[in-house]
């Protein structure tokens, strides 16, 4: 039998039919195409796929950026030949940047290289100074050269933003101790949205809420906080709260126009910061103090237990912490939380300055370990203290929790090996050289700072006559509307190292005996912001962006198979799909 297979012949009328639907299927692509062009230029969306939605902006940055009512120009400096892991941070400021600009117009950038802007070494000396003297601080590198050598290389990871006349540097590049490059990389560009929103914030904010820095038990004033005081006027009026026993120091007292009997009373401050009170405190204060936090009153109590000098130890080797009458114990038990009379040592401590010889009428100093002052390294993944820093702590105090109906968030605590001295304890200056024993540093994470939330019971409740507590003027209540206060038991962690030779303070967490820097501006400024009740700003440091790194050994060991599957495969795949379109297409068309 035979089989024979012949091609039908198109006919003229066929081939008017498919060219009209050809042309019919172009048009409609189009017009498609033209529509939702249309559609995207008044209604913006995007989509994004990633596990982390590292491509979605908050709910807050967007409110921001919506409000903008001119242009917020960035010029960073991250323009250059660098390694590849300052180029991931330069696209990835690039990418934020461009996020930026999809819900505001006014957001304009440049990324600027500083070897092309100075071409000569004084020149690029001189830029280095200029961006060093305006907070922007760089990155010493050193990268391989073409004489198989090592240059030295300074790159400012950083930004200058220009919003109405006004200026502020940005830190791109988020140094962290103890974490390596890979870790501090990522952090930097979980931070991208956080860092750039809070300088657009700082640049942007009309109204803000007053804080007080309460005075009048021995707090730290003047030079000891200028730097967090400063620091803290790019969001809010800053001003100082003496109570002296005032009724109404905290607070404002209304009359009703239609009942002179009637008050409505409302707080003076957002919050309240008392910063290491070294005073006992009036029963008639606790009181205007309590009655602030049942108002709704937010306070950052930075406690220090105990009385202990640096100053006393250097001079005489030796000193005793003693228990300071501060008078706080009762009201903070009523609130759920107690600052324990006690010093916590901690292996992993700040380094300090001790004469260990003299060169000719020079003295000479060696670094030791100091155990009293812990280095706390944040563990927790709440956004107070999410990517902050190492904080220094000197002679911090223990914290505990007690059963109350009140919220408890433990922010900060010491490594796990720490050690636990209660008052009175001789501190004396030899134990910085000596090898700790280990056995005795048993004490494991333990608690020196605490987040209270919730509805407070007033720690005068069925204490005062019925006279006062329902005397109209007085505006008693028993009981809070939600609010929250922060504890911690150091209150030199709020405490700026000060040049007295040139009078300036030095930036607030900056050690000028080791040169670094750690994270107790960032852990204040968290604080206070999220006191004031900026969560959802705050809310965008805890963005976590994995790294997905490959396998570095799997890859040299299959580096062919790799190369072969990421280059030559998708050529070889659109080959040959190519070659079966055009025989399908051939045997559709031909005749």
């Amino acid at each position: 039998m035979k089989f024979s297979f012949l091609k039908k012949e198109t006919s003229p009328e066929q081939k008017r039919n498919i060219k009209r639907t050809n042309i019919i299927e172009l048009a409609a692509t189009i017009l498609i195409i033209v529509f939702v062009n249309i559609i995207g230029f008044y209604f913006f969306t995007r989509f994004d796929l990633t596990a982390e939605k590292r491509y979605t902006l908050s709910p807050s940055t967007k409110k921001l950026l919506k409000n903008l009512d001119d242009v917020a120009y960035f010029k960073v400096y991250l323009e250059g030949d660098f390694p590849a892991d300052f180029k991931r941070l330069r696209n990835e400021t690039r990418e934020m940047l461009n996020q930026f600009r999809a819900y505001s117009k006014y957001i304009e950038y440049e990324f600027v290289n500083i070897n092309e802007v100075a071409s000569t070494k004084e020149e690029r000396n001189e830029m280095y100074q200029r961006l060093y003297d305006k907070g922007l601080r760089p990155t010493q590198l050193r990268v391989p050269n073409k004489d198989g050598g090592l240059t030295e290389l300074y790159i400012f990871p950083c930004a200058e933003v220009i919003y109405k006349g006004r200026e502020k540097p940005v830190q791109l590049l988020i140094n962290q101790r103890f974490s390596n490059n890979d870790n501090i990389l990522n952090n930097s560009i979980q931070s991208l949205e956080y860092s750039l929103t809070d300088v657009i914030r700082r640049l942007t904010t009309s109204h803000k809420e007053r804080i007080g820095f309460l005075r009048g038990h021995g707090e730290l004033e003047g030079e000891d906080i200028v730097d967090i005081k400063v620091a803290l006027m790019d969001y809010y009026n800053v001003e100082e709260a003496t109570i002296d026993e005032k009724i109404y120091s905290l607070t404002y007292r209304d009359t009703d126009p239609k009942d002179s009997t009637k008050y409505t009373f409302r707080n003076k401050y957002k919050a309240l910061v008392i910063p290491k009170p070294s005073k006992p405190f009036s029963d008639k204060d606790l009181f205007i103090l309590d009655q602030y936090l049942m108002r709704g009153g937010k306070i950052l109590w930075l406690i220090d237990p105990l009385y202990v000098s640096m100053d006393s130890i250097q001079n005489t080797k030796s000193t005793i912490a003693y228990t300071q009458p501060l008078h706080l114990e009762n009201i903070l038990f009523r609130y759920g939380i107690r600052i324990n009379t006690n010093l916590v040592l901690d292996i992993n401590c700040v380094p300090i300055p001790l004469h260990t010889s003299t060169v000719g009428d020079k003295p000479g100093f060696s670094f030791a370990p100091w155990y009293y002052f812990p280095e706390i390294v944040p563990l927790s993944d709440h956004p107070i203290v999410k990517n902050v820093n190492s904080i220094k702590t000197e002679f911090v105090s223990s914290i505990d929790t007690l059963e109350s109906p009140v919220k408890k968030t433990i922010l900060l605590t010491t490594s796990k090996f720490s050690r636990i001295l209660y008052a009175p304890v001789e501190v004396n200056l030899e134990e910085a050289v000596k090898e700790p024993q280990e056995r005795l540093y048993n004490k494991k994470y333990v608690p020196v700072s605490v987040l209270l939330e919730g509805v407070f019971e007033s720690a005068f409740k069925h204490r005062l006559p019925a006279e006062l507590t329902e005397a109209p003027e007085m505006g008693f209540l028993n009981e809070s509307s939600p609010t929250k206060m922060i504890v911690v038991g150091d209150g030199d962690v709020i405490k700026n190292q000060f040049n007295y030779k040139y009078g300036y303070p030095y930036p607030l967490g900056f050690d000028r005996y080791t040169g670094e820097t750690y994270g107790n501006k960032n852990f204040i400024l968290n604080c206070i912001n999220y006191l004031c009740d900026d969560q959802d700003f705050l809310s965008t440091r805890s963005r976590e962006i994995k790294i997905r790194k490959l396998d570095a050994l799997k890859i040299k060991k299959d580096e062919t198979l790799y190369q072969i599957l990421n280059v030559a495969l998708p050529v070889a795949l659109i080959a040959v799909f190519g070659v079966i379109l055009f025989f399908v297409r051939r045997r559709l068309y031909t005749k």
